[in-house]
């Protein structure tokens, strides 16, 4: 998840009366207070409920830096995102640092620290613009209490920030420099698939090659210092399936990766799945419950594809390990005010490396919002009649294009700078291939529609797959198992639709009820208006009322992790 850009001013200046210090600050510094939830919130805040010990923290920031800058002097909150509270510390010099601090939920908190911090000295040590480490705790066996990374402040301003008054030559700046950057992983001959860590955070037995190939000096020495050990990704380790004897890397077959993804999932739905009745709207169009040993096929499914869905040859550049970020939003992108490059990238949680076909594909801020895409690599520009545009449809078009320059620019750089990336992203069936491993390492929910819309499409597009010539396809659907589908599935996803139309007309609401500080009253009489008037809609239907009350979007409800 990406990190919020929500600053709270809680400048708290350390005194010898750390009892009272303590007493009336910390509970600020331990509590969620960067928005709202509109159901379960008593669940998310202690989530996201993390204490610490404020003084031993500046102490150990002061070790970390050394005495270049003196004493730490005070600390404030900064930022709170999904998975961790950001703390400005700042010294005696005026010098800021950072500190990040993951909540309870940031699953694996020994292993997504970890990571975190050597991938941060890794890429640091390429030449990547990303935060300088300082020093970490994986553990919170520490006098802090808690798991920490202290890292440099990054230099610039956010690229959010700087979004819609970004110059023409800043847009192209920004798009060749990130590029440049994105080369530098493309080419980085990685010889496992998991995540990044120092040795000595590993056992052994979980250390993957870090390189591939006979190693230079420099890359012996990085060998020497880093491996690649388990993944960090979350749905590995969330909630109930840390506790599972799975294994989680590091693999250094791409086939073996593929299964491991479902295999969670089947032994998690096999053991805690459990069977789901949809909410609302859903429950009224497919109603009854849905059964989780229905889920276990599919996934059983999928695994029969598994072994199809990347090249055969493992030294297939297609199936090269790589590594890229894990959320590259405009939040976590930091730009020069003066050029539009890129001067650092934040937030490297979870990051992880897999082969080359499943990371493929336009970050977030370079995606084409287009649904028909041109085959021919054409130059946007603004409509003929822009300038007798009303404001409003001014502002739309002007966002629009945006969007396509930039996506213009990132495909164009990769053509001259990263071609093993261009190559990538010309596999015929690149998205339906991610969207299917996507969907195989998705928890059961009682949604049986998208993963078996991704495997009937897979097995459509069977013969485009690499190394299938002459090879029936392993999976099969049956007439009765077909007819109607299509028509169901499009049902479903206009009914996704409605629900995401539901949850921005409220005010934003996240899939887990998050919304604004500033938006929540409104929201809450939002979400009470929309009640009322299904209600109304319902025009007296008692079996109506009845799944919209039990099915209520809104509702508190018990969850299984």
């Amino acid at each position: 998840m990406a990190m919020l850009a929500v600053k709270r001013c809680l400048s708290l200046s350390i005194s010898p009366n750390i009892s009272s210090y303590r007493r009336f600050y910390a509970q600020d510094l331990f509590s969620y207070t960067s928005g709202r939830f509109l159901f379960n919130e008593d669940l998310r805040l202690r989530e996201r409920y993390v204490e610490f010990n404020p003084d031993a923290l500046l102490r150990e920031a002061e070790k970390h830096l050394g005495s270049d800058h003196g004493r730490a002097a005070r600390i404030t909150k900064y930022a709170e995102g999904g998975f961790n509270r950001v703390f400005l510390l700042t010294m005696d010099d005026g010098y800021e640092v950072i500190v990040k601090i993951p909540y309870r939920i940031a699953g694996p908190k020994y292993y997504a620290t970890a990571s975190e911090a050597a991938t941060l000295q890794y890429l640091h040590s390429k030449a990547v613009p990303v935060p300088k480490l300082y020093g970490y705790s994986s553990s919170e066996d520490n006098p802090v209490g808690v798991e920490y990374i202290i890292m440099e402040k990054a230099p610039g301003v956010s690229l959010e920030s700087r979004w819609l008054s970004m110059s023409k030559r800043e847009r192209h700046r920004f798009a060749s420099s990130f590029v440049e950057i994105e080369k530098k992983f493309f080419d980085i001959p990685f010889g496992s698939i998991g995540s990044i860590y120092f040795k000595k955070d590993v056992p052994s037995e979980l250390q993957g090659a870090l390189y591939a190939t006979k190693a230079g000096s420099s890359q012996a020495s990085e060998a020497n210092t880093f491996c690649i050990g388990p993944t960090a990704d979350y749905m590995f380790w969330y909630g109930r399936r840390a506790g599972l004897d799975i294994y989680r890397g590091p693999w250094n077959n791409p086939k073996e990766y593929l299964e491991s993804i479902a295999t969670k999932e089947i032994e998690w739905t096999r053991r805690y799945g459990n069977p789901v009745e949809l909410d609302f709207p859903h429950n009224g169009v497919f109603p009854g419950e849905k059964q989780p040993e229905d889920y276990v096929r599919l996934l059983e499914k999928y695994l029969a594809l598994a072994p199809y869905l990347l090249p055969k040859d493992t030294d297939s550049p297609l199936n090269r390990p790589t590594l890229r970020h894990p959320d590259l939003n405009p939040n976590n992108i930091f730009i020069s005010p003066d050029s539009g490059a890129i001067s650092c990238i934040i937030d490297w949680q979870h990051t992880t490396i897999e082969p080359r076909l499943l990371v493929a594909g336009y970050p977030r801020a370079f995606e084409n919002l287009d649904l028909e895409q041109s085959p021919h690599l054409k130059e946007p520009s603004l409509p003929l009649e822009y300038e007798t545009l009303p404001a409003e449809e001014k502002a739309e078009a002007d966002g629009l294009y945006r969007r396509r320059l930039l996506f213009y620019y990132y495909r164009i750089f990769n053509g001259h700078l990263n071609k093993p990336h261009l190559e990538a992203l010309r596999d015929p069936i690149l998205l339906p291939r991610q969207h299917l491993v996507d969907r195989a390492g998705r928890q059961w929910s009682g949604n049986l529609m998208t993963l078996k819309g991704a495997l009937v499409r897979m097995a459509e597009y069977w013969p485009h797959l690499p190394d299938t010539n002459g090879i029936p396809c392993p999976v099969q659907f049956t007439d009765a198992e077909l007819d109607g589908f299509a028509e169901q599935e499009e049902l479903w996803f206009n009914l996704n639709k409605l629900v995401n139309h539901w949850r921005e007309e409220i005010g934003g609401v996240s899939e887990d009820g998050w919304v604004s500080n500033e938006a929540y009253d409104d929201a809450v009489r939002k979400v009470a208006e929309l009640k009322e008037s299904l209600v109304a809609q319902a025009e007296g239907d008692e079996e109506d009322i009845r799944l919209l009350e039990r099915g209520w979007l809104f509702r508190d409800r018990e969850e299984v992790d």
